[in-house]
């Protein structure tokens, strides 16, 4: 996705991760996966996760914007694009455009990683986790996580070309301006549960906060969520969020909101 803040373009790709910057735990939550599994990687960026997943699942939908599917990055160590590579390589992967209805459906399993800490607004996030409820099938689980613990957060504040904006930074550097979000765990929490969802695990696991939720009503005495975090805590840290503003920014192109209100109609 992409948006204008402030006058600035902001550019979510520069965010995406190479295949080699894979979060070990989220690797180990992968590997704990149904074999029948339909799941989808919302916010898939360069296929970090989307290939582990492709292996040990029955299908994979990887979802992000048109720029970032068909434009000409290296993925897995070639120069190629995310449609391309996923075409030649991954056959039980369908690559789509948030943009497009291509992608809905329900699904066994949803994956959230470190998309909601580039979305400036706060409602385009409550929205996008509202979308990813109604998507989940009646056992489905869905598993969002940010980073929001890094030695380069702290060094934003003496940083010239970094300003404040809202819960995190905007920082300039040679390929644009990119948005930050800084959310701890507890305000992940309030986030899922205020779009509908049932948190069944949360907290952090090194520099990164995550929830684990479904959308059914979860009774406290019965067995723990089918695909826990390996090696994560049941705590959640921070602060709750409160006052949350939405400011005056806009978004372009297929940002968020006017592309999941397409793809829902």
């Amino acid at each position: 996705m992409r948006y204008i803040v402030q006058g600035d373009l902001i550019k979510t790709e520069n965010c995406a991760k190479p295949c080699a910057q894979a979060s070990q735990w989220v690797l180990s939550w992968i590997r704990t996966l149904p074999a029948d599994a339909v799941v989808l990687d919302f916010g898939c960026g360069k296929l970090r996760y989307t290939l582990p997943m492709a292996k040990r699942v029955r299908s994979v939908f990887a979802v992000d914007s048109s720029y970032q599917i068909f434009r000409k990055q290296t993925i897995n160590g070639r120069r190629t694009s995310v449609e391309a590579y996923a075409r030649r390589f991954l056959t039980n992967v369908h690559v789509c455009p948030v943009e497009s209805g291509r992608w809905r459906r329900t699904f066994d399993v949803i994956l959230c990683a470190n998309v909601l800490s580039t979305i400036p607004e706060p409602s385009v996030r409550q929205l996008l986790l509202r979308r990813l409820a109604c998507r989940l099938k009646g056992k489905g689980v869905l598993l969002v996580c940010v980073q929001f613990r890094n030695s380069h957060f702290a060094g934003w504040a003496y940083n010239p070309r970094a300003r404040r904006y809202n819960d995190g930074w905007l920082v300039k550097n040679a390929r644009g301006t990119s948005f930050y979000g800084i959310i701890p765990p507890a305000n992940l929490i309030n986030a899922c549960k205020r779009a509908g969802l049932t948190v069944v695990g949360g907290g952090s696991h090194g520099e990164s906060a995550f929830v684990t939720a479904t959308r059914e009503k979860v009774d406290s005495s019965s067995r723990p969520p089918r695909y826990p975090c390996s090696g994560a805590p049941a705590g959640a840290g921070g602060t709750a969020e409160t006052g949350m503003r939405v400011p005056a920014g806009r978004a372009e192109g297929g940002e968020a909101v006017k592309a999941f209100q397409s793809s829902q109609a």
